[in-house]
């Protein structure tokens, strides 16, 4: 068990540190400052004194509190739709009983404390918002995670119970509270003795796992993520591929020969790209006396879900009756001889003959960049009801079904060859929301879809800049109030924002100032791609305020 969860960390958290550190270290310096205003505390000073803040990042009582339960984000967690209104927070600040569950809580959580907050906030009448609650706890107590909403902790709690990565929890408290202490405690014992851990990162595990495992894929195996160019949207497309690969692997597969790089197709659409392309066509070939003939030939989608759907098609000949997402090996293993071929052999060294098929066939990943650029409805086809139901209940016949043979098609039943998309095939598609082309995605695709949008990443930009250009570490802010300016503007939007992966890669003399470095950047990337926004909307001279706001 201990070992699947240090796994598991591995690919989550120890393998992309270079995307967490951020978060990590705001998270470190909140929970830091707490503890010094706890000390403070401790020694006869009150929440409102000036002298309880020395030492910290927080300037007075109202600043503290502010981060504490009001602001977007404050290192523990974004409050997402959990809002408190100004007037109300500024009711809370007044009270004199506030001040004092918070001193408490902050002197010691725990569930009593936890418990007098949930009370004074329903007292109040002002509604209830449990995630704000929770993350005032958070920040108090290491001992508890950043998955502030209880939804989303419940789905990970549930999940590695499922999955037997921690001990099955029989406490009577059935609170976000005490499964917190229960869960940590948990995590601490089963990562113990991987390198470089803390409580932080540890904390930061349980949010990455309801991001990648608990929640993702195995909601919806079509995503499409989108936003601004440079913000690294097929790049985060295939890593969560691998990631997803990883962890498939190390569970099922740890000793065999799968390898992410045979499981994985990228393509990208483009204006003239077909049905088939994607699917099948007829294509000229030379028959041996050398004329051309028309033959049937798979497109790259078709190819590709008939290599995945190998496991999925031998079953169905088997006419179980059974939904292929409930079988499992045990069920099976009678009919081993009939289920032919070297691709069943590790299904059956599994040692717990429990597990489902569909979890242990390995995922195949297909990743279609600039989705949105080909005319989807012409390259899709009869893909529609595919794309929504999968496996037996989405067969279809293709447009050249009668064509097909043994050697093109997918599986035959009752007499013709059928497609499917086979359950373990994960469809992710990236595309820039600037591309007018956008339009070609009708509600009938989109709906059957997951949309995620990317945005630039300036804290990523910040650690990658601060381990190999430091001294252009200004380069980050310098984006971001370009950013905000162009998100502000009428005319572009957020949209049009620039993506961290223009201030990526730069190849200029690491000896340079960061103010030439920024008038190069400016010259050679930013500058033209803003001037092709505005062009012809008589709006140029909002030039020199983009270029004001990125340090010029």
């Amino acid at each position: 068990m201990s070992n699947r969860l240090k796994n598991i960390y591995t690919y989550l958290v120890q393998n992309r540190k270079h995307q967490l550190q951020g978060w990590h270290d705001e998270y470190e310096t909140l929970v830091s400052d707490i503890k010094i205003i706890n000390e403070n505390l401790s020694n006869g000073k009150a929440l409102k004194d000036e002298e309880t803040y020395q030492k910290t990042s927080f300037k007075d009582y109202d600043n503290f509190i502010n981060v504490l339960i009001y602001d977007t984000a404050n290192g523990i967690s974004s409050r997402g739709r959990s809002v408190l209104s100004w007037e109300n927070l500024n009711k809370f600040k007044n009270d004199k009983d506030f001040d004092e569950v918070i001193s408490n809580i902050i002197k010691k959580p725990s569930l009593e404390t936890y418990q007098k907050l949930q009370e004074f906030w329903l007292g109040q009448k002002v509604g209830f918002n449990p995630v704000l609650i929770n993350r005032a706890l958070a920040a108090a107590s290491i001992e508890l995670t950043s998955t502030v909403d209880e939804g989303k902790f419940n789905e990970v709690f549930y999940w590695l119970q499922s999955k037997e990565l921690i001990s099955k929890y029989t406490a009577p408290g059935q609170d976000w509270y005490s499964k917190n202490i229960f869960v940590m405690s948990e995590l601490k014992k089963g990562l113990r003795d991987v390198a470089d851990i803390d409580d932080f990162w540890i904390s930061l595990f349980y949010w990455e796992m309801y991001l990648n495992l608990s929640n993702p894929f195995t909601l919806k195996k079509q995503i499409i993520k989108y936003g601004a160019p440079g913000t690294g949207k097929t790049y985060k497309a295939k890593e969560l591929s691998k990631l997803q690969f990883e962890i498939w692997k190390s569970e099922f597969a740890e000793n065999e020969e799968y390898t992410f790089e045979k499981l994985i197709e990228t393509i990208q659409f483009h204006p003239s790209y077909t049905y088939e392309d994607f699917m099948e066509g007829l294509r000229p070939m030379l028959d041996d006396n050398k004329q051309a003939q028309l033959n049937l030939q798979n497109g790259i989608f078709k190819s590709f879900c008939i290599h995945a759907g190998k496991w999925e098609c031998d079953v169905m000949r088997l006419n179980l009756k059974k939904d292929w997402n409930t079988i499992t090996i045990e069920e099976l293993i009678q009919y081993r001889d009939n289920l032919q071929g070297d691709h069943w052999d590790y299904i059956f060294k599994i040692s717990d003959q429990s597990k489902k098929i569909s979890d242990a066939v390995p995922p195949h990943f297909m990743i279609i960049d600039e989705i949105n650029r080909a005319e989807l409805s012409r390259v899709f086809g009869e893909l529609m009801l595919c794309l929504e139901y999968r496996g037996r209940d989405g067969m279809v016949k293709t447009q050249y079904s009668q064509l097909n043979n043994e050697k093109t098609g997918m599986i035959k039943q009752g007499g013709d060859y059928k497609f499917f998309i086979p359950h373990n095939v994960y469809i992710l598609g990236t595309m820039n929301t600037i591309d007018r082309s956008v339009e070609s995605f009708d509600f009938a695709l989109r709906r059957r879809f997951k949309w995620e949008e990317v945005d630039p990443d300036i804290s990523l930009l910040k650690y990658h800049l601060k381990e190999h250009h430091e001294n252009w570490l200004p380069l980050a802010d310098n984006l971001s109030s370009l950013n905000g300016e162009i998100e502000i503007q009428p005319l572009l939007g957020k949209d049009y924002r620039i993506g961290h992966a223009y201030l990526w890669k730069l190849r200029y003399s690491k000896n340079q100032e960061v103010r030439e470095v920024r008038k190069m950047i400016w010259k050679d990337s930013i500058s033209p791609l803003l001037e092709e926004y505005l062009r012809g909307t008589g709006r140029e001279d909002l030039m020199d305020v983009f270029a004001k706001k990125f340090g010029l």
